[in-house]
């Protein structure tokens, strides 16, 4: 083989690799504006110029614990909530998750020590003399929510603080009252803060994200390690922070509490995202309201629509990405696993398109022989070239194929690539999915079976074809085998499958001409 001939699968995996880059890793540039509207960035100074800078630091009042630090547990179908009167905060947060059949607890908020107070989920903070040691006041629980009370009272302050967490059964909405009350003959000004961090998992790798919704209504998404330190929105209606797979994100601010909101990066494994109050003097009350829980669709619509443009797969794709995964769970609940799910979706594709593929096969036996015809005259008429030239315009009018013809399953299949991939590494539904040796179909092949057996079967692919296009194949074969070693079990199971099954196909194919 020329190697011209190497260019064409050369060119095409090069372009897959742009598309992938764009579709899976890219990040879309951040717009700056000018008028202060709801979620619009602004850059605050680093001093006290023309405007307030932003304070990401805690001044808590000094003095001792009242005891042993008193925890609050409260425990729904969707999740279980501890809380302590260390900062009045949420101590720990632990998702219900069926995995297998079997419910499964899956940590996202883990507690702190006394070394890192500021780390606490929920705190209220404010300029000076923050506290820290609240006491637990009261449990209420009704048919549809449970409320938890804590109050703070102490000569230490000029301010009494109290604060009420809503937890609401059926969805993943917890509402957070913050009341303040300034002393009798204090003069002092309050502002109060709320800090709380992004979901964290000790096995997910890659690094949280910020979530806003901006000034056009659209949700903007920055990894934390893209964060400029000096960036604030001005009071957006939807804020906070996310990893993989769950997200702790403000969906309702009805009594305006979040005036500037910004964000702290005390590491890549971790953000926290900050509410900054309005400055009140007299006894003020606000409750803000909280989505934490997983990145799931029929879960976030509970809450608020909005939450669906977190999706991993939402953007233009989101419609196939949206039937491919109702198909997955669909099968899941006939063979509850979803190893089995994917490898019988892609029997389904793969009869879909056979239409599409036997004629492209078809096709493809055609442009051998047309080849060897072509060739044939080149040597006959090699001294003749105006006897050339008519005899190959005869031989491709009478047997070239349609370029698209042969590329159609290819054009067919490209979308349902991108969206399954979408799917398969982003959705909760296969995080910690087993399947046979595999233990989570949404991270990469630790074992490097499947990419290896892909190209194995694109390499028989490869021999059983002309001996012109056996190089090609093999080019191939190792190109994808490293290009997609990368990619998560279960999409890499995906294409295996596929590959297999167009192996089979092609035997049958093979059989039933020579029958």
């Amino acid at each position: 083989m020329k190697f011209k001939d190497l260019l064409v699968p050369f060119g095409f995996s090069l372009i897959l690799v742009i598309l992938i880059n764009k579709f899976f890793f890219s990040s879309k540039p951040q717009q700056n504006g000018q008028a202060v509207r709801s979620g619009q960035r602004f850059t605050a100074p680093t001093s006290k110029q023309a405007a307030r800078p932003l304070n990401r630091e805690i001044d808590f009042i000094d003095e001792k614990p009242r005891g042993r630090a008193e925890k609050v547990e409260v425990e729904t179908d969707l999740a279980k909530f501890i809380f302590t009167t260390n900062g009045a905060a949420l101590d720990r947060l632990q998702m219900k998750r069926k995995i297998n059949g079997e419910t499964k607890l899956i940590d996202t908020v883990f507690p702190v020590n006394h070394t890192q107070r500021e780390d606490s989920c929920f705190l209220v903070a404010f300029d000076e003399k923050t506290p820290f040691y609240y006491s637990f006041v009261d449990k209420k629980e009704t048919d549809s929510e449970i409320e938890v009370q804590f109050r703070y009272s102490s000569a230490a302050s000029d301010v009494n603080v109290n604060k009420i967490y809503t937890i609401f059964k059926e969805t993943n909405k917890l509402n957070l009252t913050v009341e303040v009350e300034p002393k009798k003959g204090s003069e002092q000004m309050v502002e109060a803060r709320i800090f709380f961090p992004s979901p964290f998992m000790h096995d997910v790798q890659e690094a949280p994200s910020s979530v806003i919704e901006t000034e056009g209504g659209k949700i903007e998404k920055t990894s934390g390690g893209r964060l400029k330190k000096q960036d604030g929105w001005h009071n957006p209606q939807l804020f906070g922070a996310e990893n993989k797979y769950f997200t702790h994100v403000m969906v309702g601010d009805r009594d305006k509490f979040a005036q500037r909101t910004y964000y702290r990066a005390p590491s890549k494994e971790k953000i926290f995202a900050i509410l900054e109050g309005p400055i009140v003097t007299k006894k003020t009350r606000w409750t803000v309201s909280f989505y934490v829980g997983p990145k799931e669709e029929q879960a976030m619509a509970l809450v608020d629509p909005r939450l669906e443009q977190t999706l991993g797969y939402a953007g233009l794709l989101a419609p196939i990405s949206k039937v491919l995964l109702s198909l997955l769970n669909y099968i899941y609940k006939y063979v509850h696993n979803y190893g089995w799910a994917i490898i019988i979706l892609t029997l389904f594709v793969r009869l879909l398109l056979l239409p599409f593929t036997y004629k492209s096969g078809l096709g493809g036996k055609k442009q051998g022989d047309l080849q060897k015809k072509l060739k044939y005259v080149e040597q006959k008429y090699k001294h003749d070239r105006e006897a050339l030239a008519r005899e190959k315009m005869a031989l491709m009018k009478k047997h070239a194929m349609p370029g698209l013809g042969g590329c159609l399953p290819l054009l067919l299949q490209f979308p349902l690539f991108i969206a399954l991939s979408a799917v398969l590494r982003s959705s909760i539904e296969f995080y910690r999915a087993p399947f046979l040796i595999w233990s989570d179909l949404s991270a990469k092949d630790p074992y490097y079976i499947l990419p290896l057996l892909m190209a194995g079967v694109m390499l028989i692919q490869g021999l059983m074809g002309p001996k012109e296009q056996r190089t090609m194949f093999v080019v191939m074969a190792i190109l994808f085998a490293a290009l997609f070693q990368g990619l998560s079990a279960g999409l890499l199971l995906y294409i295996f499958v596929s590959t297999l099954l167009g192996l089979v196909q092609m035997i049958v194919q093979k059989k039933l001409k020579a029958a």
